[in-house]
């Protein structure tokens, strides 16, 4: 049942996502009278939550890998989601997205510049991380799907840390410590 429920909200996500690229791409996109910053904000929004239900779906791949347990079938239906995906994620990445403004605190995307300039290279972890989900959907045993598994994690770290910007938690600054939170939460 759970391997039904991974499929579907799988093939859900990817239809939605092919829907909202194959629409977009009818009028590109253009930035130079400020037309088409919607449609980027759409398709940047949509590889957003591709990636966050990647993420979803990896970790019950990411737990079996380094402790051995799990529903090997449930496991497989997630790799298979993730090899769906991964299939329609180098389309989400048109030029016109390209949006990473480092000098901004929130930037409208956490994809680097590096993904445009060598595109080339950001599709063959995609295809990488596609196999490797593959041959995870098609391991006949726990050792080829802890192996499949170790080498899809290996991809998305390998792909993140060159093509996405790296998460800086927030720092605790002096300011925030000197901050008077009694003049606005009184004592009763």
């Amino acid at each position: 049942m759970h391997r039904v429920i991974v499929g579907v909200v799988g093939l859900a996500a990817i239809v939605m996502i092919a829907g909202v690229v194959v629409t977009r791409q009818t009028t590109p996109p253009t930035h130079a009278d400020g037309a088409g910053l919607a449609e980027s904000a759409e398709i940047i929004e949509a590889r957003r939550v591709l990636m966050r239900q990647i993420q979803q779906l990896m970790k019950p791949i990411d737990a079996f890998t380094v402790e051995g347990t799990g529903d090997l079938p449930a496991l497989r239906s997630a790799a298979a989601t993730i090899e769906a995906m991964m299939l329609a994620f180098p389309h989400l990445f048109p030029p016109a997205t390209n949006l990473f403004y480092s000098s901004l605190r929130e930037s409208p995307t956490t994809a680097l510049p590096a993904v445009w300039d060598a595109f080339s290279t950001f599709r063959t972890f995609a295809e990488t991380s596609e196999r490797a989900a593959a041959a995870a959907a098609a391991s006949t045993d726990a050792q080829s799907l802890r192996s499949a598994g170790r080498a899809l994690r290996a991809s998305c770290d390998g792909c993140n840390a060159r093509f996405a910007k790296p998460y800086t938690p927030p720092r605790v600054t002096q300011e925030d410590l000197d901050f008077d939170f009694d003049s606005i939460f009184p004592k009763q």
